[in-house]
């Protein structure tokens, strides 16, 4: 019997056993992948160990390079750290960084040799807590979903899913597990709503639990100070706040709906401080800057915009109406006062009459000796009189004018006179 291709039955025998012959010689040694936990205890299995094996003999490295760590059959200077279990698999305590590296079990038998290696990786979790945010994309369209757990070794599995169903069986989700410290999820703005929910995951090859972390994303919502008023020539700032919004949105001025953003530069100046903006115009102008400008807030899940209007008045000036106001009470007071001499006169004579009484002086009238003694009495009253006071005191000038411009009546009547003949006066 041949085989197809030709080749007879007892070369394919031959093929076999020299393959089967290669792989005792550990020519194809297997391999494994372990972790350990720093501070806690692993054990290095030897897998396929024949009954028929003399020694099982372990190497920290290449069996061709590095000497035996650990016999079945010869006491090499003690390690309470390792330990043998079954004469075949090694136990190590108290792990320690150091004690990451290859691990190769070699098993001696009659006539050939068995080797099984183990990648020995000391494991050590997060030290931090696992944390979540989102955020907005260089471009403005895109939300990003941060989620961080730094600390670990290996990488821990970090794993995006929407609140309720897998981001994995979604169509528009280009990857939602990875293998790092952080892993950040990218999503397109059409896929997003007000109020959704998205969740992390996280796991890691040396902590039974699973820690997560969700973040809600949120429309922004905006609120602003009451309308302002700039005098001509002044400065004015419009202030506007994010109240609430996730990712944090990105504030803009505009002029109206229709016009585009104002650019800071020249007499606009734009500043934002966290989720405040402020907005100040400079040498206020009533034909151009008044009205109502339109603060605009956007984020990934939508857009909000609220108007902030100003009023731009002429400035009063104070000086001139302050002025004007005490020359107006000025002039009210004199025209009052010239009424109310115009129309009794009398007021500043009882008021003199008063006086005169306080001070105990009196009036008298003296008639003048260059006069004729043939005048009338009325012609000496009126053309001829000296007004003197008896106690030596000279009458004031508005008494005397008040009383001289008088009737003869009224002034006899309100002040009391002693009118005497020259000689009389000068013999008294």
């Amino acid at each position: 019997m041949r085989l197809p291709g030709g080749t007879p039955p007892a070369r394919l025998l031959l093929a076999l056993c020299v393959w089967r012959l290669a792989l005792r010689r550990g020519a194809a040694g297997t391999e494994e992948v372990v972790f350990g936990k720093v501070g806690g205890s692993i054990l290095l299995l030897c897998r396929n160990v024949s009954k028929e094996a003399t020694e099982v003999v372990w190497f920290q490295g290449d069996p061709h390079s590095f000497p035996p760590l650990f016999s079945s059959r010869v006491a090499f200077p003690p390690d309470v750290r390792f330990s043998l279990v079954d004469n075949s698999s090694l136990r190590i305590t108290e792990l320690r960084l150091q004690d990451e590296g290859n691990y190769t079990c070699k098993e001696v038998l009659n006539k050939t040799d068995h080797e099984h290696r183990v990648q020995l990786l000391v494991a050590s979790p997060p030290h931090s807590a696992l944390k979540c945010w989102a955020e907005t994309s260089s471009s403005g369209l895109m939300l990003q979903l941060f989620c961080s757990w730094p600390g670990g070794y290996p990488y821990p599995t970090l794993h995006w899913r929407e609140e309720g169903h897998d981001l994995e069986n979604s169509s528009w989700v280009i990857s939602s597990t990875r293998s790092s410290d952080t892993h950040v999820e990218t999503l397109n703005s059409s896929h997003l709503a007000h109020r959704k929910v998205f969740k992390c995951v996280g796991s890691h090859v040396v902590e039974q639990e699973e820690p997560a972390c969700s973040v809600e994303i949120k429309l922004p919502s905006l609120e602003s100070d009451p309308p302002q008023t700039c005098f001509v020539g002044d400065n004015v700032t419009l202030t506007c706040r994010v109240t609430e919004g996730v990712p944090a949105a990105r504030l803009s001025w505009l002029r109206g709906i229709t016009q585009p953003e104002i650019q800071p530069g020249g007499r606009y100046l734009i500043a934002q401080e966290g989720n405040v903006s402020r907005l100040t115009i400079r040498n206020c102008s009533q034909g151009t800057d008044g009205g109502c400008y339109v603060c605009k807030a956007q984020n990934p899940v939508g857009l909000r915009e609220m108007f902030v209007c100003l009023t731009v008045k002429q400035p009063t000036n104070i000086v001139g109406v302050v002025g004007a106001v005490a020359i107006l009470s000025l002039i009210a007071v004199l025209t009052i006062s010239g009424l109310i001499l115009y129309y009794n006169p009398l007021l500043c004579l009882r008021g003199a009459a008063f006086r005169s009484q306080d001070s105990g002086d009196v009036l008298v009238l003296v008639d003048s000796e260059d006069d004729d003694e043939g005048k009338g009495e009325e012609d000496t009253v009126s053309g001829s009189t000296k007004y003197e006071l008896v106690n030596g005191s000279s009458a004031p000038a508005a008494y005397l004018s008040c009383l001289a411009g008088g009737d003869d009546g009224e002034q006899h009547g309100e002040v009391p006179l002693q009118k005497t003949r020259g000689e009389e006066t000068r013999g008294t």
